[in-house]
């Protein structure tokens, strides 16, 4: 008898299940789909439309058990290709940051490596070239839109991680030659973790204390050529290591980076908020000397807080496209489970 009632029980459950998917088709094909989507992407939805459109092509098709080198190449090739879109410039963080923001969101559904190199370029690199930097330094927006100028962030220490009031890397000032010299002095200073570094970054921007006059001012940006931009090849006092496989995002090539007396010209200083003259007479706009360290850091780190909601942005478009392979499976396992 329990049997039959059972079956019973299941049948009514089977009805009430078609007759409620039923109903939810009829009240979804009334929809505006179109509205429903541009309500839900928010902002810049020409800049999300044309990147949907870009990641149609074949070069953003998944591709699995490849080399490390093939990833890299891989990550490096979409992004390529993504900045050739010229849908975002490193410009939008003076007037739209949001654009950029949307362009990782989207990124994000594709691929993490190429949307994390994608931080690095723009963000990271580009942006702390425009809001630190002064017009000498903005030469090279348009090539960083290129990708043609390929940028890393060397902040991070093996020892200290963020930590800037315990930073060892030094940019001494010569005078004479009006250069900053560059070095690592320990083991624990070495820049760690520096995404691009490992293969394609021509530029770092360094951070390291300014020594000038034996006085200590503390931590600033400096931009310094690791790499020749034809053929890669390491520039002299530059060491990189690459720090191989990891437990994903292999696209992505990180290194560890450590300097010997590497040399820079004065203006490679990042001098919207401090500077150095002809002279040898080092300025800065922060005039709190009791405090000026710990401000001067705040604005140089200023561009990591952008970073953040670049990562959430990417997370964000990771989550939207797992939301929506779930429904769609949800959708196929409950038609599967009703025949």
């Amino acid at each position: 008898m329990w049997k039959v009632s059972a079956y019973k029980n299941c049948l009514n459950t089977m009805e009430k299940k078609l007759s409620s998917n039923a109903l939810n088709a009829r009240l979804l094909s009334g929809w505006d789909t179109k509205a429903v989507s541009k309500y839900l992407d928010h902002h810049n939805h020409e800049t999300r439309d044309g990147l949907r459109s870009l990641f149609k092509d074949p070069l953003f098709v998944p591709k699995y058990n490849i080399s490390l080198d093939q990833e890299r190449q891989l990550a490096y090739d979409r992004l390529k290709k993504i900045c050739d879109s010229g849908l975002f410039s490193v410009k939008d963080f003076w007037n739209n940051p949001r654009n950029i923001f949307a362009a990782h969101e989207i990124a994000g559904m594709v691929d993490p490596s190429t949307t994390t190199k994608l931080t690095v370029q723009f963000n990271l690199f580009g942006g702390t070239l425009l809001k630190l930097g002064t017009k000498h330094h903005h030469q090279m927006l348009d090539s960083i839109d290129k990708f043609e100028k390929v940028g890393c962030f060397a902040l991070t220490e093996l020892a200290y991680g963020n930590n800037a009031v315990e930073m060892e890397t030094t940019a001494h000032y010569d005078k004479e030659n009006q250069q900053f010299v560059i070095n690592t002095p320990t083991a624990k200073a070495q820049k760690y973790w520096i995404t691009n570094g490992a293969v394609h970054a021509h530029y770092a921007i360094v951070f390291a204390r300014l020594i000038h006059n034996n006085v200590d001012e503390g931590l600033h940006g400096f931009l310094v050529n690791i790499r020749d931009e034809q053929n890669l090849s390491v520039k002299e006092g530059c060491k990189v290591w690459d720090m191989g496989y990891k437990i994903g995002l292999n696209g992505v090539d990180n290194a560890a980076l450590w300097f010997t007396n590497v040399r820079i010209p004065r203006l490679n200083l990042l001098d919207a908020h401090s500077s150095m003259d002809e002279n040898g007479n080092f300025t800065s706009k922060i005039e709190d000397k009791s405090a000026r360290r710990r401000k001067r850091f705040l604005v140089l780190a200023d561009q990591l807080l952008s970073g953040r909601v670049c990562i959430a942005s990417m997370t964000l478009g990771s989550i939207k496209l797992l939301l929506d392979q779930t429904v769609s499976l949800h959708l196929v396992l409950e038609v599967n489970s009703l025949k």
